[in-house]
């Protein structure tokens, strides 16, 4: 079942921005990487991780579709099954900013520590390697985690923009 425009609204607003990159935002082109946290949705797991980078470039950008590859130039054509299914996410969009979001990268991992015990290992993890760079987002739904990536996106491009 989809989440009603309401809810996805609701899961905007409670999210939580931990840590946003300090070092790495170049006008012109971002690269994001993200730790996303949230209860897990899968059984015997007590949270749910997402890591995954996204780059944002704040340029507005209209490519002709003969420049973006087509699905036979990535995977090939040859053997492709009817029934194979995959997910896309994008994202709604940021008011007033002309912006191309991206995500790569993304890694979703089932953990059995709650959330506190999990954000404090990843925030002392990315100190102990001195990373800067890499936002913490708290999710209140790792179901629809994207819609909290989105608002960490928003909070660096709102930092950016801010006149």
């Amino acid at each position: 079942m989809r989440p009603s425009h309401g809810e996805m609204r609701d899961i905007y607003q409670r999210t939580q921005v931990v840590r946003t990159p300090t070092y790495g935002i170049v006008s012109g082109y971002h690269t994001l990487p993200y730790v996303c946290l949230g209860e897990s949705f899968s059984e015997g797991h007590l949270t749910t991780q997402v890591r995954g980078t996204i780059h944002v470039s704040p340029q507005f950008l209209l490519r002709p579709s003969h420049y973006e590859p087509t699905y036979g130039e990535i995977f090939g054509e040859d053997h492709v099954e009817g029934v194979l299914m995959g997910r896309v996410f994008g994202f709604m969009g940021f008011r007033n900013r002309p912006v191309e979001c991206k995500s790569e990268h993304l890694e979703v991992t089932h953990l059995e520590t709650n959330v506190e015990q999990t954000l404090d290992r990843v925030v002392d993890e990315l100190e102990r390697y001195e990373d800067i760079t890499t936002g913490v987002i708290l999710t209140p739904d790792s179901r629809y985690f994207p819609v909290s990536v989105e608002r960490f996106i928003a909070a660096v491009l709102d930092d950016e923009f801010r006149v």
